[in-house]
């Protein structure tokens, strides 16, 4: 952390190579839902404008399977990146669940309904963040593998019945539908909507938040950064 963002008050939260794989991301998921609802629900007058604009139904596809092969190739590298980099691995140690994160969510449910008289106190990552980052690791993987058995239908079928492929497809497009409500929708309000923030969380850009916001959302790490002298 530099002296001038000391001075400035302000903290590093997100790496840039975390901010290019969330932006990456956050594009490719907004292509693959447009796309793909534009099919799921291809009757709607919504859904028809929308495939007009694509310049039709075969050109739509090659939007949607571009899409999926460049964010299963940012899942990939993702991956490496948590697993191999000193970075990565930092961050994952400190996304792990566990039962500190459950009992802050019992505890934040009292909280909410007058029964705890404290709001449990998060480190770098709370119960909701540690959630939506292994929820939609989950998500894109399904959505990924179910992806991969439609487009490869004629080998699919060499394995699998012909129900496991229906199976696939309401899956494909449901998980889609999840990923779509849960990341931009809870995660929007979560991290950019909420009164705390509002209008928006800066970090996903400037990969820095303020050192107040810092002590108020995630006190354990404020306390932890400032034993260490970083803040």
């Amino acid at each position: 952390m530099s002296h001038a963002d000391l001075a400035a008050g302000k903290v590093i939260r997100m790496s840039l190579l975390f901010r290019i794989q969330h932006l990456l991301l956050t594009v490719l998921l907004t292509v693959l839902a447009v796309t793909g609802f534009a099919l799921m629900y291809h009757g709607n007058s919504l859904s028809q404008w929308i495939i007009r604009l694509e310049g039709g139904v075969h050109n739509r596809g090659i939007v949607h399977r571009v899409a999926a092969v460049l964010l299963m190739a940012n899942l990939v590298y993702h991956v490496f990146y948590m697993l191999f980099s000193r970075e990565g691995k930092r961050e994952l140690r400190q996304l792990f669940i566990g039962k500190q994160d459950i009992d802050d969510f019992f505890q934040s449910l009292r909280y909410n309904l007058g029964t705890a008289k404290e709001y449990p106190r998060f480190g770098r990552y709370g119960y909701k963040e540690k959630f939506q980052y292994w929820g939609a690791s989950a998500g894109i993987i399904l959505i990924s593998i179910t992806g991969i058995m439609l487009w490869a239908e004629g080998f699919s079928m060499i394995f699998f019945p012909k129900i496991v492929l229906d199976l696939a497809i309401i899956i494909h497009g449901y998980q889609g539908l999840l990923a779509f409500a849960v990341l931009f929708l809870w995660h929007l309000y979560n991290v950019h909507l909420h009164p705390s923030v509002f209008p928006m969380n800066p970090s996903w850009i400037t990969g820095k938040v303020s050192a107040e916001w810092l002590r108020e959302e995630h006190p354990l790490e404020y306390e932890k950064l400032k034993g260490e002298g970083l803040l």
